[in-house]
């Protein structure tokens, strides 16, 4: 009986340990919004999973750390204002980068109508020595979300 009630209560507490875990990685969920080259350096702007505010960080000599944090999404706008154009643009805009495997990758968005985000391209660019070529192209955000370079727009 002792046995069974130890087992009980360990199991729970198992249970509350990982469900605990859990829901720390899906608070931890972000998803990349905006990103800007200045100078060597990439300024990220990510938006957390039910947070209104974004988190900026800089991808600078293969680290990226956290830039500043802001209070008011205005401040975010004013040092990147490139971020609001691109809202409503048809253009090419840069969204992400990403180090895997010793390869530099940039992750752009072209919107082909501004009003519908589905009907958006992801197009993956390998960066080597200067000079960009495409590595794949997805005709919406739902494709790049099964490819190997999804933790690029979608980070743990």
């Amino acid at each position: 009986m002792k046995t069974k009630l130890l087992f009980a209560i360990s199991a729970i507490f198992l249970s509350l340990t990982a469900f605990s875990q859990k829901k720390k990685q899906q608070e931890k969920q972000e998803m990349a919004v905006y990103a800007e080259k200045k100078g060597n350096d990439y300024y990220l702007i990510r938006l957390e999973k039910d947070k209104d505010i974004p988190n900026v960080y800089v991808y600078s000599n293969g680290v990226t750390k956290p830039y500043k944090n802001y209070s008011e999404l205005k401040d975010i706008v004013m040092e990147f204002p490139g971020m609001m154009a691109s809202n409503n643009s048809t253009k090419e805009e840069l969204v992400s980068v990403l180090k895997k495997d010793e390869h530099f990758y940039e992750i752009t968005s072209q919107r082909k109508d501004p009003k519908n985000l589905e009907k958006t391209v992801v197009t993956v660019y390998e960066v080597y020595q200067g000079q960009k070529r495409i590595v794949e192209e997805y005709d919406s955000i739902y494709e790049l979300m099964s490819s190997p370079y999804k933790e690029a727009i979608f980070i743990n």
